[in-house]
Parts: structure tokens; C-alpha cells; sequence
């Protein structure tokens, strides 16, 4: 799985760890977690070979950081149940090693998901740069600019389109409803972006209601709350933090 350094931070507390969407670069953290003053690595889950249902990825992501004493989970669209997966799993084993948690554009379940299944066959039929562009369109309310916009162009020709394919897919046969109530109890935010074409508050009530103690954060965003406002972000990401 490769790790990208997105920000050094000064050592103390818990390191971020950022699960970006399907087919977004963890690069679409960078801002917020250099912002936010802690140390963050981002995780290309899409990126490396073997199964890519949800429960195979989250047990690679923490093969990933078994090296790492404390962590914040940090989920982005489909990364945000690879995060509550790798959360359980590390609370069924009785690691403590997960200290916090920011759930943000997503949801327990792909009931109500504004496109799913269209987004599926559209991966299957039209893999393209034209695609590529439509899908970035989708994710963010105002495009990014530079090297971020560069970047989420140049991705998805890394990546194997059977491997997006099956990972939407397995998101769609999970329910996290009935789990979110064994996840840690660790500090939680739970982000929405009110102009989020694919997630609607609904799905984030669901959310901080079903988890102990979860604050929910409505942004002006899209759906990359991340990239889209990386100062409002850095904020929650310190909130869950300290």
C-alpha cells in the first residue's frame, strides 16, 4: 500500500491517517493536515494488488500503521467506511491504538447515494480521460487549482478500474447502521458538505446519531470537504485531536 507524507507535525499526539474516496489522491488531504500542525500520511488503498472488497483493504491499512502507537482515523467518501472498518477491527482485537476519528461525506450505508450504481456502469463502459473529468466535476463544488488539480487528472490512470469496480461494489453490500455503536469511543466528527451532490444530511444525522458522542460539522463544500475548505478542516482535524 503506498504511504504518502502529507505533513511532519511536531511529533506529539496522534498521527493522522487519511483514507481518501475512490479514485482521489491522498493528495486531497495535504492542505488541511499541513494546516492543522500534526503529523499525517496519507493511503493509496487503491493502489496496491489483492482483493479490494472493504474488509481486505481495511486489514492491509492496518498492516500499514502496526508501526504507528496512536493514530486518527480520517475517512473521505468511500475511505470513510474503510475507516470505520479499520476502527472495528482494531477494537475487536483490543487495540487502543485508534485515538480519534472525522468521518467526513459519507455515510453507514449506500441507501439514498445519489449515484452509485450509474457510477459503476460509468467505470465499466466509459474509462476515460472524458470520465476522469466528469467524476472530478462531481467531487468538488469549486474545482481545485495547481498541482492538487493536476494530480486528481493523473490518478485514476494508476489505478485498475475492476479494482474501483469492486470496491463500490462491496460498500454497497455493507450496512454500518447496527456497528456504529461498537466503534471506539473516541472523539468523532462527523464532516457534510451542504452542496455534496451524492450525500445529503440525512446520511450524516444518521451517522452522528448511531455513534456516542459524535459532533457533526456542516461545511460549505462539496464533496471533498478537505480540499475544499483545508482551513475549516484543520480545525476539526485539531478539535478531535486535543
Amino acid at each position: 500500500m503506498r504511504i504518502t507524507r502529507l505533513s511532519e507535525g511536531d511529533g506529539s499526539g496522534p498521527e493522522l491517517v487519511c483514507l481518501p474516496g475512490a479514485m482521489c489522491p491522498p493528495q486531497v488531504f495535504e492542505r488541511a493536515a499541513h494546516l492543522s500542525g500534526l503529523a499525517a500520511i496519507g493511503l493509496g488503498w487503491l493502489e496496491d494488488e489483492g482483493g479490494h472488497d472493504l474488509e481486505s483493504i481495511a486489514a492491509r491499512v492496518r498492516s500499514a500503521i502496526v508501526g504507528l502507537p496512536s493514530v486518527i482515523l480520517v475517512g473521505h467518501s468511500l475511505g470513510t467506511p474503510i475507516a470505520m472498518l479499520v476502527a472495528l477491527q482494531e477494537a475487536r482485537a483490543g487495540s487502543t491504538r485508534v485515538q480519534g476519528l472525522v468521518l467526513a461525506n459519507s455515510g453507514a450505508n449506500t441507501r439514498g447515494h445519489g449515484d452509485s450504481a450509474k457510477l459503476v456502469e460509468r467505470i465499466r463502459h466509459d474509462w476515460s480521460e472524458a470520465f476522469w473529468e466528469a467524476f472530478i466535476a462531481r467531487c468538488f463544488r469549486t474545482l481545485p487549482a495547481g498541482p492538487l488539480l493536476d494530480e486528481l487528472r493523473a490518478y485514476p490512470q494508476r489505478l485498475d478500474r475492476y479494482a474501483v469496480i469492486e470496491a463500490i461494489l462491496s460498500q454497497q453490500t455493507m450496512d454500518f447502521a447496527p456497528m456504529l455503536q461498537a466503534l471506539p469511543r473516541v472523539p468523532t466528527a462527523i464532516v457534510h458538505g451542504q452542496h455534496d451532490p451524492a450525500r445529503t444530511l440525512a446520511h450524516a444525522h444518521e451517522m452522528v446519531s448511531g455513534i456516542a458522542g459524535a459532533t457533526l460539522h456542516v461545511m460549505d463544500t462539496g464533496h471533498t470537504s478537505c480540499a475544499e475548505d483545508p482551513v475549516g478542516f484543520a480545525r476539526i482535524l485539531q478539535a478531535v485531536a486535543h
